[in-house]
């Protein structure tokens, strides 16, 4: 068995990138900051990384030279602007095609486009958020915990929503949808009436039957939130 290369490179530390760099660092990884913002580097020093690097993700030349001279085999694409992670994503699988590229995404959009530019992993947020939260929701101290599951994003919401009566989802099963493609929301879990107001994780794999009354548990962006809740309020879906 190889020895893992402990030496991760992170380009970018705004909301998503600070906290990648945090879990990596967490498990023992030597994490190295790029950023060319001066105050992002800034705030990576003052968050305890030491390892800071000014590059410019326009220059090959530079990308190359920081690559060869730290011999990095695995980099995060981590800025909160999708399109300069795709260009990224481009960008090193051009120079160095069998370097291990994850890329950091919150649309189904701009996964698409990070595997097609060769990222050999994407995280999508909204999708990471959920998972994590099944974990954390299972032990103590939940709120203390709300502002890391959602990597400081506030654009990121939980809601609580009562499947009204003549609803399209009433009598429907969780996965005759796919949310994240249709609603653009994540389903967190479900509070089923029938079974005394219980409330059960969806991300157990579950497809539990949805009925009039049921509270859906659901992450999303607000906007999203708000039409899906529109949608809810039609007898019939548009």
């Amino acid at each position: 068995m190889s020895e893992r290369n402990d030496r991760v490179l992170v380009f970018g530390f705004g909301r998503y990138g600070e906290q990648v760099a945090k879990n990596l660092a967490a498990e023992s990884y030597d994490v190295y900051i790029a950023d060319f913002d001066k105050e992002a580097l800034n705030h990576a020093s003052k968050e305890g990384f030491e390892n800071l690097l000014v590059v410019d993700i326009h220059s090959d030349e530079h990308i190359t030279e920081i690559l060869l001279e730290h011999g990095f085999d695995k980099v995060f694409c981590a800025y909160d602007d999708e399109e300069k992670n795709i260009y990224l994503t481009i960008t090193f699988k051009a120079l160095f095609p069998k370097i291990e590229v994850i890329a950091i995404c919150e649309s189904k959009e701009s996964e698409r486009k990070l595997k097609l530019a060769g990222a050999d992993k994407v995280i999508d947020t909204m999708v990471a958020a959920a998972n994590r939260l099944y974990f954390v929701l299972e032990k103590p101290a939940v709120a203390e915990a709300m502002d890391e599951i959602l990597f400081k994003d506030k654009s990121l919401t939980f809601k609580e929503i009562v499947v009204p009566a003549g609803s399209f989802l009433d009598g429907k099963n969780i996965n005759d949808y796919n949310w994240s493609e249709e609603f653009r929301l994540i389903i967190i879990g479900i509070v089923d009436k029938e079974l005394g107001n219980r409330f059960i994780f969806i991300t157990r794999g579950i497809n539990h039957k949805i009925d009039a009354g049921d509270i859906l548990v659901v992450i999303g962006k607000k906007r999203d939130i708000e039409r899906f809740e529109r949608l809810l309020g039609k007898k019939e879906r548009a």
